[in-house]
């Protein structure tokens, strides 16, 4: 079973929706689909979920007299991701966490939210000291296990 990538895009676009001030796209626009892809090309069962969510999505969007989900309105579309929710919750439980994954890892969206999109590993990141006198009263009750 393979993604149908133009649905994903557009299920995609709805559930992260582009910024209306126009400085960030929607998911599906971004290219979020190909995350999804992946995560989806290595777990079968991962795979097999999104592919019949798509499916059912597109046939809920068909059952109420559109081509499918693409020919809804906004408010239709939103509407059927509504009923899938009920109908597969898993679906777009799991759809929406790999989109969140995606899309805040992507660099556009890191660069517009002021973050820094390298790894934190080698390089790191500056933290501020601790006070380590909040362990004094720790330290002062001694020992309370004993050596085995």
């Amino acid at each position: 079973m393979t993604l149908n990538t133009q649905l994903l895009a557009m299920v995609l676009d709805e559930l992260i929706p582009s910024r209306p001030d126009g400085l960030l796209p929607g998911a599906g626009s971004l290219g979020v689909g190909a995350v999804v892809e992946h995560a989806a090309g290595g777990t079968p069962e991962l795979g097999q979920l999104l592919t019949q969510g798509l499916a059912a999505l597109d046939d809920i969007a068909r059952r109420s007299g559109a081509e499918g989900f693409g020919a809804l309105s906004p408010t239709a579309r939103v509407a059927a991701l509504r009923d899938i929710e009920q109908a597969e919750p898993m679906f777009l439980s799991t759809l929406l966490m790999l989109a969140y994954v995606g899309y805040y890892s992507a660099e556009p969206v890191v660069a517009a939210l002021k973050g820094n999109a390298r790894p934190p590993h080698p390089l790191g990141y500056d933290l501020e000291s601790d006070d380590l006198s909040l362990l004094d009263a720790v330290r002062a009750r001694g020992k309370l296990y004993r050596e085995c």
